[in-house]
């Protein structure tokens, strides 16, 4: 059995994938992707020499299964690959981003070219399907189910004598607005509020948010972590309470999974990626984007509301079990897989 993973495959999201597929199906996943770069020129041969590797696939032998990763990229590129059958999965709520513009207007068309000649459509959660029907997929194509989280990594220790922190584990790109979160950290400060914040992840915006966090004196309380392996963020994640991000666009988010999974309460942006699973001040908080004084409300409101938080991190705990766990939900994602292929 062959069976090929187009993505970034230094992602966690892709990680936990490769690793659901290999386990339940007994075969080592061969991969592409694209070379990482700065240059835009570089970037665009790059890709014309990844799209004739691709097209060089016509001359060996087929693949059984091509998986590939975000419609409007690798999801286009498989269509290239030679292969008895091929499954997309979007990325965010839709992978036509920005949606305006010659952009949105060429990578609507990329995507629903993919759509049309998949056999199988990954949504990892409802909130998804709403892009891909109005891209022209066919409904009986569309799986939904999050790949889930290894439960075995993430625990739900009690953290009511903790000092209070928050993590945020986004990148540190525009979009997830990070200088919105220090900014909320600062009218915490003047409030006499402290709390200690956990930023993980690399980015351009990294100059930005140090000079920010330089400006208000916040040193000693915003701890920029950088990247770090997956395998030491559930240790992370246990010295925190309360998880926080914000960003202006949001998919199904294994962020979140994590979060709520590790016992850290999420005040997160009110999108509908997020309304699927965290109802306004019943199991966590939902924001409106770019507004810290709203976020800052928000922090200060979970810090007051002790009880209510403490029901809220049980209730969330036991969802992911229920309904995220990696080991459960990639053996019903490869069963599917089977059937496609049509082996037992």
């Amino acid at each position: 059995m062959r069976i090929l993973f187009l993505g970034e495959t230094y992602r966690a999201d892709a990680i936990s994938w490769i690793k659901g597929v290999e386990m339940n199906l007994g075969v080592k996943l061969e991969t592409r992707e694209l070379p990482k770069g700065n240059s835009r020129i570089l970037r665009m041969i790059s890709a014309l020499g990844f799209f004739v590797n691709l097209l060089m696939t016509r001359f060996s032998k087929q693949y059984d299964l091509v998986l590939a990763e975000r419609a409007t990229s690798y999801g286009f590129f498989s269509l290239f690959v030679h292969t008895k059958k091929r499954v997309i999965a979007q990325q965010g709520i839709t992978d036509v981003y920005p949606e305006g513009g010659i952009s949105g207007y060429y990578k609507s068309i990329l995507q629903r070219l993919a759509y049309k000649n998949a056999d199988l459509i990954h949504a990892w959660g409802h909130v998804m399907t709403y892009a891909m029907l109005e891209s022209g997929a066919s409904p009986h194509k569309i799986m939904v189910l999050p790949k889930g989280i290894d439960l075995g990594k993430y625990h739900c220790p009690e953290k009511r004598e903790l000092a209070p922190a928050f993590i945020v584990t986004r990148s540190l790109y525009d979009l997830y607005r990070h200088i919105d979160i220090i900014e909320a950290v600062k009218i915490l400060k003047d409030r006499s509020i402290n709390i200690q914040v956990y930023i993980v992840g690399d980015g351009p915006e990294k100059p930005e948010i140090q000079s920010l966090i330089n400006k208000y004196d916040l040193e000693e309380v915003v701890f920029l972590k950088g990247h770090i392996p997956n395998t030491q963020l559930p240790g992370l994640m246990d010295l925190c309470r309360y998880y926080v991000a914000v960003p202006t666009t949001e998919g199904v988010s294994s962020s979140l999974f994590e979060a709520m999974a590790s016992g850290c309460y999420p005040i997160v942006t009110d999108l509908p990626a997020n309304q699927a699973f965290i109802k306004n001040k019943i199991n966590g908080q939902l924001v409106s984007p770019c507004k810290p004084s709203e976020l800052a409300d928000a922090i200060e409101s979970a810090l007051i509301n002790g009880n209510q938080v403490d029901t809220a991190l049980t209730e969330n705990r036991k969802y992911i079990e229920d309904h995220v766990d990696h080991q459960k939900n990639m053996k019903i994602i490869t069963d599917r897989y089977k059937t496609l292929m049509q082996i037992n």
